[in-house]
């Protein structure tokens, strides 16, 4: 028999929804919205952080393109 704990970390996308609702709930504790709060800027930064990421990936593969290019003509 296994005893060990099992971990459940739970995704983003299933954090949204209790998110919400404490933002909708108008008794909620400043703690509570502080939490909420917390979880959407960490949502937006790695969004953003993956936005940069993409540019940066796409202005290589343009080059590399552009390079690629230069070097058959």
């Amino acid at each position: 028999m296994n005893t060990e704990p099992v971990e459940i970390i739970p995704t983003y996308a299933s954090m949204v929804d209790p998110f919400i609702a404490v933002l909708q709930n108008e008794n909620a504790n400043y703690e509570s919205l502080n939490t909420a709060r917390g979880f959407f800027m960490d949502c937006a930064q790695i969004a953003d952080q993956h936005a940069a990421e993409r540019v940066a990936w796409i202005a290589d593969y343009e080059a590399a393109q552009t390079l690629l290019a230069e070097r058959e003509s």
